[in-house]
């Protein structure tokens, strides 16, 4: 039986990159002279991906989506994609997916040296990208952070966690300008390292509270906290800051797709989240595999596995974080909410009828 009536993705990565040899090549050179101390093959990857070029994955994307019973999807650039591709698929099936945008034409110059990084152009970047009128939202992560070449020093890189929430908070101004939605991202995916103070996601990755400074200074733009605190790790200690953001503001959602069925608990049964504040996205197409852990708590979780490098495959995760949330005892029309109607009020999707959900205080 289908896990509800309309389900939305809202993290999707329809994009690829063939990785294998570079990251291979890029492995040798390390470890050559290096007294036998192998190198990490994620530490590789990270410094690969810029240069790699994405592929268009969505065939598996749709055979995937015919298995599941996935209704649409929001497509996200993540990490060296492209808001072109995800354009031209856009284009290519209207019914299936919409899309966000990350200014990754312009990061793409910055890194290569062509132009130096600054929040005014990143912003007009994003103007200019939302003026089309095909994108949805900003994000996966909105391009808040200094963007330097490879190689450069990270301290060149750095900003103080005020400048970060006044780059997001001029991000934040476009958003308010075209209607759309803004993303902020937390979790850590462990294979992958990441800077606090430097590199894509920056601060507000790992301080979630910053999220308030946002909600309170702009009410009217919907706010979507990506993974809602649990990305690639079992700690919930983000994830209780996600609750307490969500809480306090009626314009802050937190995506869910990665939670295990416990995480469901104490937000559903919080009177000011509740299914209304929580939007089924998971991050299929990144690589993050799930571990096993049977008689612990979380009995499974994803996360990226340092000791066995990334993995290969396409990893299922709508066969994992369905089951995860189906698992829940609630009400049809409240898990109808979390799998779709939330994502379909949020990026005014089309459906096939009106009232296939219930209304809300937030409608």
């Amino acid at each position: 039986m289908k896990a509800g009536r309309f389900i939305v993705d809202t993290h999707v990565h329809a994009q690829r990159h063939a990785a294998g040899k570079a990251v291979r090549d890029s492995l040798a050179a390390a470890n050559e002279g290096n007294s036998g101390v192998k190198v990490n093959p994620w530490r590789q990857l990270n410094k690969s991906m810029w240069t790699l070029t994405p592929y268009d994955n969505s065939p598996r994307l749709l055979w995937d989506m015919e298995n599941y019973d996935i209704d649409m999807c929001v497509l996200l650039p993540a990490l060296g994609m492209t808001d072109e591709i995800n354009t031209q698929l856009v284009e290519q099936h209207p019914d299936k997916f919409v899309a966000e945008c990350a200014a990754t034409a312009y990061t793409r110059a910055c890194i290569d040296g062509e132009i130096q990084w600054s929040i005014k152009g990143a912003c007009d970047a994003l103007d200019k990208l939302l003026s089309t009128g095909r994108y949805r939202g900003i994000g996966e992560v909105a391009p808040y952070m200094p963007v330097v070449p490879p190689g450069t020093d990270p301290r060149e890189a750095m900003v103080s966690v005020e400048q970060a929430v006044r780059n997001m908070m001029d991000m934040c101004e476009v958003a308010k300008r075209h209607d759309v939605i803004f993303r902020t991202h937390s979790g850590c995916p462990m294979g992958y390292e990441v800077g606090y103070h430097y590199g894509e996601l920056g601060p507000a990755n790992y301080n979630i509270l910053l999220v308030h400074d946002l909600a309170t200074a702009y009410p009217e733009v919907p706010i979507v906290i990506n993974h809602g605190g649990v990305q690639g790790h079992w700690s919930e200690i983000f994830y209780d800051q996600c609750l307490q953001v969500a809480a306090a503001h009626d314009n802050v959602y937190l995506e869910t797709g990665l939670w295990w069925s416990e995480l469901y608990d104490k937000a559903l049964a919080d009177p000011n989240i509740g299914p209304e504040k929580l939007i089924f996205g998971t991050d299929w197409g990144a690589s993050i595999g799930c571990h096993s852990q049977p008689g612990r708590r979380p009995a499974s979780y994803p996360v990226q596995d340092r000791r066995s490098g990334p993995v290969r495959h396409q990893v299922d995760y709508w066969g994992w974080g369905l089951r995860e949330l189906t698992n829940v005892r609630m009400a049809q029309d409240d898990m109808n909410l979390i799998l779709g109607g939330n994502a379909v009020r949020l990026y005014k999707l089309p459906t096939p009828f009106s009232r296939l959900f219930r209304p809300t205080y937030l409608d």
